[in-house]
């Protein structure tokens, strides 16, 4: 079906999930894409994933023409919590990943084009978003975890990503990181904080050491803290800012409008 009906659905159950307070960022429970891609958007219910640090998923991303917007969007599905990592660490298996066919997902949900984005691993503690039905990718069990609009270049081609530059893209999830967990920041050259939410298989064993081996930019600095409180990210406009460095992994800007302080 065409249409895309927008209401809060109830009884999602989701392994691995808690029942957790409303997202206090936005009211995000109008879907606004029209498209041929499955309404994942109208039955999500908010829900927590507790215990984060160090898991790690892979997301799914099928883009589609708006048909009500003349323009494209993606709809991104996440691994947290499934495949057995609940239990593993792990809910993106390297063997049933990798052996994906994007094509053949693409015909499968109509869409234009499909994405399976390199294992990653959470530095976040804990997150509260809006979630959507589970579904199969090839053998991968994935939760619908958002529509955001997408440029032409991300539609024909995988786009290149671009380092240490800032992004703003729709956000609803609250992410938090608690007291005595130790974070991972960049300080850029406009005396901004960033702190890193996920990291690649690149720094993998190398977090501690990631400022020598990454490549930052002149008046930029990396750095380590120990928390000594509860440090959350919430998008209080509904526009989460992220930035990503040389060897792809990612951070949310901090302090106001972005997070309860700036560490």
């Amino acid at each position: 079906m065409m249409r895309r009906l927008c209401a809060l659905a109830v009884g999602l159950s989701l392994l691995v999930s808690h029942d957790s307070p409303p997202a206090l960022a936005v009211d995000a429970t109008i879907c606004r894409h029209v498209s041929q891609l499955p309404d994942d958007c109208g039955s999500a219910i908010q829900r927590k994933f507790d215990n984060l640090r160090n898991q790690r998923y892979a997301e799914i991303e099928l883009f589609a023409k708006d048909a009500f917007r003349n323009g494209f969007y993606e709809a991104s599905y996440n691994t947290t919590g499934l495949n057995g990592g609940a239990e593993s660490g792990d809910s993106a298996p390297e063997s049933i990943v990798h052996a994906l066919n994007v094509k053949t997902l693409a015909k499968q949900y109509q869409a234009l084009v499909v994405q399976v984005s390199p294992p990653r691993y959470w530095t976040i503690d804990w997150l509260s978003d809006r979630v959507g039905a589970v579904r199969s990718f090839g053998g991968v069990n994935a939760a619908w975890m958002g529509d955001r609009p997408a440029s032409m270049a991300a539609v024909s081609s995988k786009p290149a990503f671009k380092a240490y530059r800032a992004m703003f893209v729709p956000g609803t999830a609250i992410e938090a990181f608690k007291k005595g967990s130790k974070v991972y920041l960049l300080d850029d050259s406009n005396d901004r904080t960033w702190v890193m939410r996920y990291y690649t298989d690149k720094a993998l064993d190398k977090l501690d050491r990631l400022g020598d081996l990454i490549a930052l930019p002149s008046g930029w600095k990396f750095r380590t803290v120990i928390l000594s409180k509860d440090l959350i990210l919430e998008p209080k406009s509904g526009v989460t800012a992220v930035t990503v460095d040389d060897i792809e992994d990612e951070y949310s800007l901090t302090g106001p409008g972005h997070s309860n302080f700036r560490p």
